[in-house]
């Protein structure tokens, strides 16, 4: 019995033991696993977080890197400044370099022709103490030789001049005129010598003397001219003060000028829109509208049954029975953008409706248009009315004009329309044009008259 119970306990500690190895492997397998996810998100914030570094580093470099360039083009604007005072300080040096070397090159020129001259002198004396040397030593000989001729004539000489050799007479006389003429030798050049010393030192302080006036002239020039520029500079930065000053008001002259301009043009504008006076075109302004004319012409295919087109797309008149009130065809070339300007001759028609449309398939103008319609309409040859989907308004002309101008703006939003024959303006409608925009005429249906489009524009 007791041997049965042990073993039971050696199978049940045995699986127990075994159980325990298996969960443990569990956990170790479950933390490995969260070890290697944790670990691979933190590497992807890690490179995330390293990411937005690197991006906001490369654009604050990018932005230094921009304001190292603004600098750089300062810089080299400042050095082409610098240089180009370099190169006038350059040349002004070089030319009073030159005014100073010609200037000591002359007292150089002065110096050397100086003691050239006294070279010249001096050799010229020598010369002719030389000379005068021969001369006497010739008049020695000559005398000597007379001496000689009356030697045996004169015996009396000849005692007197035995009795002299005795005494040493001659021996003395010989002696003291050696000792003179070595005298006389010596005492000339020394005198020479010393002549020649003092000629050089006055030399030498002529030509000191003369450079230091000079340099003192051209100093004293120079201060001037320092004085004188100095005066400009002055003058010339008061100057640009003023200027600066006077550029300033003249801005604000401009500012004001240029508000007023606006607040004028807006008040014309808002005139222009709130009457119905008509105002002259300028010539200016006309040639504009001239340069943007273009040739309208008629499409068939959007006719109405009623109506009769011509060939060449020109012309339009009611020919039916009985039809709609306003029957209508559209034009060929359809505007998207820019400006674009057009004549059509109404003559003496008592109906007729001219303007743009959006509405490429409709064959007729309804009585009260709603939207895609800006149209003037003169029914009865009297009432004349510009009409859209936010306006009926009648238009209180004079004189009833023969030949109307339309001009499209259609980035501006504005459809004007003008007396051809005076060129004054009469009406303009204010609208955004959506898209794709058509001429359109209408020769009513209580006349035969037709609507004519001008293709002989008059230029200004």
């Amino acid at each position: 019995m007791a041997t049965q119970h042990s073993l039971v306990l050696g199978i049940v500690s045995g699986a127990y033991e075994r159980l325990r190895e298996e969960d443990s492997f569990q956990a170790g397998l479950y933390v490995a696993l969260a070890a290697a996810v944790g670990i691979l998100v933190a590497v992807i914030l890690y490179f995330t977080c390293y990411t937005g570094i690197l991006k906001r580093e490369n654009e604050r470099l990018g932005k230094v890197l921009g304001s190292l360039k603004r600098e750089k083009e300062t810089l080299g604007k400042e050095k082409e400044a610098l240089q180009k005072n370099y190169e006038i300080l350059k040349s002004k040096n070089e030319r009073l370099g030159k005014e100073d070397s010609s200037k000591v090159g002359f007292c150089v020129v002065v110096v050397v022709g100086i003691l050239v001259a006294v070279i010249l002198w001096c050799a010229y004396y020598i010369a002719c103490f030389k000379r005068d040397i021969k001369r006497l030593t010739r008049e020695k000989e000559d005398l000597q030789k007379n001496y000689d001729s009356l030697k045996g004539k004169n015996e009396r000489l000849g005692k007197e001049k035995e009795d002299l050799q005795k005494q040493n007479v001659l021996g003395i006389v010989s002696g003291e005129n050696e000792r003179l003429g070595k005298g006389d030798s010596f005492e000339a050049g020394l005198y020479f010598a010393f002549a020649a010393a003092v000629g050089i030192l006055l030399l030498v302080i002529l030509y000191f003397a003369c450079y230091t006036g000079i340099l003192k002239r051209e100093n004293e020039r120079l201060g001037k001219e320092k004085k004188a520029l100095q005066k400009n500079y002055e003058i010339l930065k008061s100057k640009n003060e003023r200027l600066g000053k006077e550029k300033e008001d003249l801005q604000k002259k401009y500012e004001t000028l240029k508000q007023e301009k606006e607040k004028v043009e807006a008040d014309f504008k808002e005139l222009l829109r709130n009457t119905n006076m008509c105002v002259y075109a300028v010539d200016r302004d006309w040639k504009k509208l001239i340069e943007v004319c273009v040739k309208v012409t008629l499409d068939p295919d959007t006719a109405s049954p009623c109506l009769t087109v011509s060939e060449d797309g020109s012309r339009v008149r009611f020919t039916g029975e009985g039809s709609a009130e306003w029957p209508s065809v559209l034009g060929r070339e359809g505007f998207t953008s820019g400006g674009h300007y057009w004549e059509v001759e109404v003559g003496e028609k008592g109906y007729w409706v001219l303007g743009v449309s959006t509405h490429p398939h409709e064959k007729s103008i309804p009585e009260k248009p709603g939207e895609g319609y800006w149209l003037v309409r003169l029914v009865k040859g009297k009432t004349c009315k510009a009409v859209s989907q936010s306006v009926d308004q009648t238009l209180n002309l004079e004189k009833m004009c023969k030949m109307w101008g339309v001009y499209l703006d259609h980035g501006g939003g504005r459809l004007s329309f003008y007396n051809a024959e005076t060129r004054f303006h009469i009406h303009t409608l204010e609208g955004s044009f959506p898209g794709q925009v058509y001429p359109i005429f209408s020769p009513g249906s209580h006349d035969k008259g037709p609507l004519i489009i001008n293709t002989k524009v008059k230029n200004v």
